[in-house]
């Protein structure tokens, strides 16, 4: 999978030195921080300051607040990890327990997560009748 992100030439990809603060600007190991890892957990923190502004208008911005911290912390573990073991990992197995768990840590001491689960960012519309009447062929 690392061989194939590697050789893939496209801007789907942000790269950074690993080794920065050995080699300096000479640095030559980089790893790579996908467009998936970048995009994903924005949607989900995009949603939910959608909750926020419908949830708790003209209030601060909870749950956006917290999932972007969320989403630097789960950055900051998967550079960690990534300096510590020398080796790639995959953003999005620390990004997802963290941009996840920490909003619904928050809802739950809250008591919002019925409405947090529930939430749909465009309410259904009501339902028609099952059988409209027909407009009168002869009438017309």
């Amino acid at each position: 999978m690392v061989t194939v992100a590697k050789s893939f030439e496209a801007p789907i990809k942000l790269m950074f030195p690993m080794d920065l603060l050995e080699k300096g600007f000479a640095a030559n190991n980089f790893g790579m921080l996908g467009l998936g890892d970048i995009v994903i957990p924005g949607l989900l923190i995009a949603l939910l300051c959608r909750f926020d502004h419908s949830h708790h208008p003209g209030k601060t911005r909870m749950y956006f607040y917290i999932g972007f911290a969320a989403y630097i912390i789960g950055l900051t573990i998967t550079i960690a990890v990534m300096h510590i073991f020398r080796a790639a990992q995959p953003a999005l197995l620390y990004l997802v327990p963290c941009c996840l768990g920490l909003p619904m840590f928050a809802a739950l001491l809250k008591g919002d997560i019925p409405a947090l689960l529930r939430y749909r960012d465009y309410p259904e519309k009501p339902k028609e009748e099952a059988h409209p009447e027909k407009p009168d062929k002869k009438a017309l």
